[in-house]
């Protein structure tokens, strides 16, 4: 009993809004399409029912009673026979019927306008309006339901009780009641019809009802990703316009906030490095008079090294707090490849690694150094994951407006659970890591207005992609 409103549940806001929009005007179109048809046919019949009473008792007005029971005798007189036979014609042709005829009790006919039949003869169809006949007082009349002929036509009966015995009974054509049956393909017609309008303008409603929620969860989800200089869309209004200026609000409460954290952490990290440039040089010092006397340098070493890794961690952050402000120009992305190159020539020959470059001759518009600070970086990154003789490739390729790189590796990946979180500053799975790496390739990426993702690849290895959309 719960599956429905589960599913419903489960659809999109635009899913819902055309499935609800759609079924209940659906569902209207077509209830009033059927009451609209069954309506006129109502009308009609009843229009007919009246004609058809009517025309019976103007008949049985002119037909005097007093000489029917010589038509039950064995030998009528011919003048009484010729008299209703006549009347009956005359009326039959006047008004247009397609038979007149008087019956008795038995339901046998005993006279008719129409040469058809002989006389005392009981027509079948009779027999299925036997109540209704035998109901009426002298003096009343009744009309049949629709009937089809013999010849397929539809017909109409009326009734008039002449007297005790014996009844009026006239056959009225209902041949317009075929047309009104083939207006109830019309309407059907006009109901299918109805629902597929309702399908288009549901479609065309929830897009635009949707339209601004999408927008407004893009953005959204952008400043849940630390995007506070992504612009909050425009061209909303209404309600869902008062929330899209208080979510920009909110992005430029924490981009203000964010910064002065940074420039805070920022200034700490330079209070930090001044005095550990002096440190450095004091340990050096030590050293240097230690190794004149013969001494042991391996403690002072040690502090070198610590030194040299609080820098390193240092200036990391500074870069990742305070990175150069993007000045994108068109950049040979072959040109930025082969200067990562250059600068990881060592690393590469240590590990006798490829770094190959293919794909399109591309020029992005991005800032160069910053596009090679994002190589850069990412290389090193596998060039620390990959074995002996490992490849790493770059390529670059259009996507319709979008450029996008790739650096793979053949390394053995990265662990499922910290996909989602290898871009966060300061993660690292390395001992000797800052982990501040990719984070700076994210923060580069967004200054330029690209995305980064990371993704393992079924074959083996992992896969950096940058979406830069011109």
């Amino acid at each position: 009993m719960n599956r429905s409103p589960r599913f419903f549940g489960r659809l999109s806001f635009r899913a819902r809004i055309i499935l609800t929009f759609t079924s209940l005007t659906a569902v209207l179109v077509l209830v009033f399409s059927r009451v609209g048809y069954l309506s006129v046919r109502e009308i009609y019949l009843a229009q007919l029912a009246d004609q058809t009473n009517l025309i019976t008792r103007l008949i049985a007005r002119e037909l005097p009673p007093r000489y029917l029971t010589f038509l039950e005798e064995e030998i009528s007189p011919a003048s009484a026979l010729e008299y209703y036979v006549q009347s009956l014609r005359t009326h039959r042709e006047g008004l247009l019927l397609t038979n007149a005829f008087i019956f008795d009790d038995q339901l046998r006919i005993l006279v008719q306008a129409t040469p058809e039949g002989l006389p005392g003869h009981r027509d079948p169809l009779l027999l299925l309006n036997r109540t209704e006949i035998a109901s009426l007082k002298v003096g009343e009349s009744t009309t049949s339901l629709p009937f089809k002929g013999k010849d397929g036509q539809w017909y109409l009966w009326g009734f008039y009780r002449l007297d005790e015995r014996h009844w009026l009974g006239i056959q009225e054509s209902a041949a317009r009641l075929a047309e009104v049956e083939s207006l109830s393909r019309v309407f059907w017609g006009i109901g299918l019809g109805g629902v597929l309008l309702t399908v288009i303008c549901g479609v065309w409603l929830a897009r635009t009802l949707a339209r601004p929620v999408e927008q407004l969860v893009r953005f959204s989800r952008r400043l849940g990703e630390g995007n506070f200089s992504a612009p909050a869309p425009g061209g909303i209004s209404g309600e869902l316009g008062i929330l899209a200026e208080a979510l920009d609000r909110m992005r430029r409460d924490l981009d203000r906030h964010h910064r002065e954290k940074e420039a805070m952490l920022a200034q700490i990290a330079h209070e930090i490095r001044n005095p550990l440039g002096g440190m450095e040089l004091l340990a050096g010092l030590v050293k240097e008079d230690l190794q004149k006397h013969g001494g042991n340098g391996e403690y002072v070493d040690r502090i070198l090294a610590e030194i040299a890794g609080l820098k390193a961690l240092v200036n990391a952050y500074l870069t990742y707090s305070r990175p150069q402000p993007a000045q994108p120009e068109s950049v040979p992305v072959e040109e930025i490849v082969a200067e990562v190159e250059q600068l990881c020539h060592t690393a590469l020959q240590e590990k006798q690694a490829q770094l190959i470059f293919e794909g399109e001759p591309l020029r992005i518009r991005f800032d160069r150094g910053h596009l090679r600070q994002v190589l850069l970086n990412l290389i090193r990154n596998s060039l620390e994951n990959i074995g002996e003789g490992g490849r790493i490739r770059v390529r670059a390729r259009r996507n319709g407006a979008a450029t996008i790189l790739t650096v793979t590796d053949d390394g053995p990946g990265i662990p499922g659970d910290h996909l989602e979180t290898i871009f966060e500053p300061f993660f690292t799975t390395r001992a000797n890591g800052t982990g501040l790496g990719l984070a700076v390739c994210k923060k580069l990426c967004r200054e330029n207005r690209a995305d980064i993702s990371a993704r393992n690849r079924p074959e083996g290895g992992c896969e950096f992609e940058i979406v830069l959309e011109e």
